[in-house]
């Protein structure tokens, strides 16, 4: 065969060079083919390691070209040839070549797939008389909708990534749904439709899958994907049942009753899902029978055939759609950055496409993700589940002890030499460590929290700390700590040597094994953060004196490279989508934030309402600045009053929680002697606070962040919007203040550029939950008089969707 008709002659040459320098040895590379299948740009995977299948897996992408050489000349494949090929056409669907020396002979073992994508037409479903309507009488049409549908179509159809903002009532659920499944099922590939919110999973599960399900001709399958804490753990469950691994003294008397309850209904349970409870489990119960990943015997579990678990894996892998969050999303991508993007041991099973809805969170979902913390909290539950140093004398306080007894159980021949160093000597280790933990902690609340009472969050950095004599003696703290597991480590890895000789039946083994793993774990992201040596992370510290806890967190200052060596460079089907993800008509500040540079597929469509017929917004322009002193209490009789003029039926927005208090207290006896029902944030769980509201007859509420977005109260029920400030962020936030800093240094301008793009994502959320379908009317004040008095604030006025702007004193806006 003609090599120059599968590699160009410039990656030829490029081939040539790297086999010289390599001595003339075998070289693994990666080959990029262009559109037409000719490999025109090649990357060095590794020397002479044809052995290392799982490192040469992990950096090919799909639809590429493993190319290797033979020094001998003799291009015939070896069976770990045809090993790598197998794999590799398997997982990615890519071909592998062997070269000569010269890279002037080819032997092709496994052919280049040809992209062989059958197109879609989503029209029909959405056109006037289309399918929607004919099965549906009610459906409505619209033209946002059906436009949004073509744009994602023409997105799949040609293998672009697709951006679009679709405002309040376009549909658009229905609109990136239908072409999702239509492209999934005559492509045989696999969607996943990831959203911030449980409101829109439910939406998605319980109205939108359902009329999809009525006009798609071809049937298909779904599931909510459900994170693996949620299934029973079958092993688990018969060592609780025996009493082996629990201790009812450390119970209260309801979760004596909850225990009893799960044990019931596990004996009867099919699917093993936490959400078959009718009740809601404590979550320090549930632990006792969870699933856990890290603990599970996999292979070795005598209960595996009938694991939750794996039944569920199974199920997923058998849905053709998959509905799950960005946290589980970005968990789940967290580990193939790891092992590689095609894996059988990831959360989700393999997919060919993603649709991100509420897509202006990534950014921050996927930051969390790629950080690393260590917290007070983390270390003592690791370290009791180990030995609970505060209840020794119970025989079930921790691992040690059931280790102990099991070991003596099954008479182990060794298990005389284990007890001695478990009770002579680690035990003893154990506590010393647990003390010199606790107390670098305690050290770190008192050094930080400033004697405040709440949380602080604040900056580490080295030219900031280095002179502080409280930073010194906490560093001694940490020196210490660190001594004293390193030699309790190295004491404990000699237990584990002899005690893996042992049978493992229960899997108590493997428990005591993987939970020394966890505190292996917990210190290597302590030694990471606390080294603050990787000038692409943000260090920080979080500590709250009233709750005693503290921990360290170690954030990237980008996610650019992650996202695009972890996801885009990996998946070609992407839609982001949400009510607020471009500046004006511009998106360019949303694909830098999450790294997305190459050429994408935008649209903005703009909502279907009649927002200057719907929606009149007022802005006292007689209040002063929310940096005056004065703010506060200037604003107090106003929101009183607007409050009472609504009749209830208020959402009062807020960007801090000390304003919020401040003024839920503040109005809270007069409004209530008045009939008023408020509600504040944090009283009850987000969902169930927003049904209370809406029972309630005349209802207020004060809420702050997770209320600005993912709520939805159609009706007179919320005909009032208050926007109490422009929801910047806080710049004295550490993530924050580093991401500014870091603008500065790149000779960029961090307010236009960072602060106020953020601000008004977040102000568009604020306003977008008034108007929630067609019949909806209110109105919106914004107390924040920098939106008519500072010259960024034209950027807030433009992104109102009403032009029906009130500006005029309160005494005016009042009458």
């Amino acid at each position: 065969m003609d090599i120059n008709e599968k590699i160009s002659s410039e990656a030829q040459k490029n081939i040539r060079v790297a086999i010289d320098e390599a001595g003339g040895n075998e070289v693994f590379f990666r080959g990029i083919p262009d559109e037409n299948g000719i490999v025109d740009h090649v990357e060095i995977l590794a020397r002479g390691n044809k052995n290392s299948v799982p490192a040469i897996m992990k950096q090919m992408k799909k639809r590429e070209v493993i190319i290797h050489n033979h020094p001998s000349g003799y291009l015939y494949p070896s069976d770990a040839d045809v090993q790598i090929a197998a794999i590799y056409s398997d997982k990615k669907e890519g071909a592998s070549y062997i070269v000569n020396n010269k890279a002037d002979d080819i032997y092709v073992m496994v052919e280049l797939k040809k992209d062989a994508e059958v197109s879609i037409d989503v029209g029909p479903y959405f056109e006037k008389k289309g399918l929607l309507s004919q099965v549906f009488p009610e459906f409505e049409y619209r033209e946002e909708q059906l436009h949004m549908a073509k744009h994602i179509e023409k997105g799949l159809n040609s293998h672009k990534k697709v951006i679009v903002e679709a405002g309040t009532g376009t549909g658009k659920t229905l609109a990136y749904l239908i072409p999702s499944i239509e492209w999934a099922l005559k492509n045989e590939k696999k969607v996943i439709i990831s959203t911030n919110t449980i409101n829109l999973q439910e939406q998605l599960l319980n109205k939108d899958i359902p009329i999809a399900k009525k006009v798609i001709e071809s049937d298909f399958n779904y599931l909510l994907v459900k994170g693996r804490g949620n299934y029973l753990c079958n092993r688990k469950l018969m060592n609780m049942a025996t009493g082996e691994s629990v201790d009812f003294e450390d119970f209260t008397q309801s979760q004596k009753e909850q225990f009893q309850a799960i044990l019931k209904w596990a004996s009867s349970t099919k699917e093993g899902d936490r959400g078959e409870l009718h009740f809601e489990a404590d979550s320090y119960v549930w632990e006792f029978f969870q699933s856990e990943a890290d603990v599970c015997s996999g292979n070795k579990c005598p209960y595996k055939g009938d694991c939750f678990f794996l039944k569920s894996r199974e199920q997923k892998k058998k849905a053709d759609l998959l509905i799950t969050n960005h946290h589980m999303y970005f968990a789940d991508l967290s580990i193939r950055k790891e092992i590689g993007f095609n894996t059988d041991y990831a959360i989700l099973p393999d997919y060919d496409m993603v649709v991100f809805d509420e897509a202006h969170n990534i950014e921050k979902v996927a930051r969390d993700y790629f950080s690393y913390e260590a917290s007070k909290y983390s270390f003592t539950k690791t370290m009791n589940q180990i030995y609970n140093t505060g209840k020794k004398k119970k025989k079930k306080a921790g691992s040690y002890n059931q280790l102990i007894n099991y070991l003596k159980n099954i008479k182990y021949e060794s298990y005389k030499d284990v007890e001695r160093l478990v009770v002579e000597e680690l035990i003893e280790r154990h506590i010393n460590l647990f003390k010199r933990g606790n107390d670098y902690f305690l050290r770190m609340i008192n050094v930080f929290s400033r004697g405040q009472q709440g949380t602080v969050n604040l900056r580490l950095r080295h030219e900031e700390l280095e002179h502080s004599t409280l930073w010194k003696e906490l560093k001694e703290s940490e020196e210490d700590l660190v001594i004293e597991y390193n030699s309790y480590m190295k004491r404990l890895r000699s237990l584990i040597r002899v005690i893996k000789e042992a049978e493992d039946e229960t899997g108590v083994i493997n428990d005591f094994i993987k939970y020394i793993d966890r505190l292996e774990a917990f210190f290597t992201n302590f030694k990471f953060i606390n080294e603050m040596d990787d000038s692409n992370f943000i260090y920080w510290v979080s500590v709250n004196g009233k709750k005693s806890n503290a921990k360290l967190v170690a954030t990237p200052l980008k996610i650019n490279d992650e996202l695009d060596k972890s996801l885009y460079l990996n998946l070609e089907h992407i839609v982001f989508t949400s009510a607020t993800i471009a500046i004006g008509n511009d998106f360019d500040y949303f694909k830098n934030s999450i790294g997305l540079h190459e050429e994408t597929l935008e649209a903005v469509i703009h909502s279907p309402f009649d927002y200057n017929r719907q929606m009149k917004v007022y802005i006292p322009k007689d209040i002063p600045l929310p940096s005056e002193k004065s703010f506060t209490f200037e604003i107090k009789d106003f929101l009183k009053e607007l409050v009472r003029r609504a009749k209830g039926n208020t959402f009062i927005l807020f960007t801090s929680y000390s304003t919020l208090n401040y003024m839920y207290y503040m109005l809270k006896d007069e409004l209530e002697e008045e009939g008023f029902d408020l509600f504040i944030q944090g009283m009850a769980p987000r969902n169930k606070l927003v049904k209370m509201y809406k029972m309630s007859r005349k209802p207020v509420l004060f809420g702050t962040d997770s209320f600005w977005e993912g709520v939805d109260v159609k009706g007179e029920k919320l005909s009032s919007v208050i926007i109490v400030k422009l929801p910047f962020k806080v710049p004295s936030d550490p993530v924050v203040e580093a991401i500014i800093e870091n603008y500065d240094n790149e000779g960029k301008n961090a307010f236009l550029e960072y602060q106020i793009p953020e601000s008004i994502i977040k102000f568009k959320q604020g306003i977008g939950r008034l108007i929630r379908s067609r019949d909806d009317r209110g109105i919106i004040t914004i107390l924040d008089t920098r939106i008519i008095k500072k010259r960024y604030g034209k950027l807030f006025l433009n992104a109102i969707p009403t032009k029906n702007i009130c500006i005029k004193t309160r005494r005016e806006i009042l009458n």
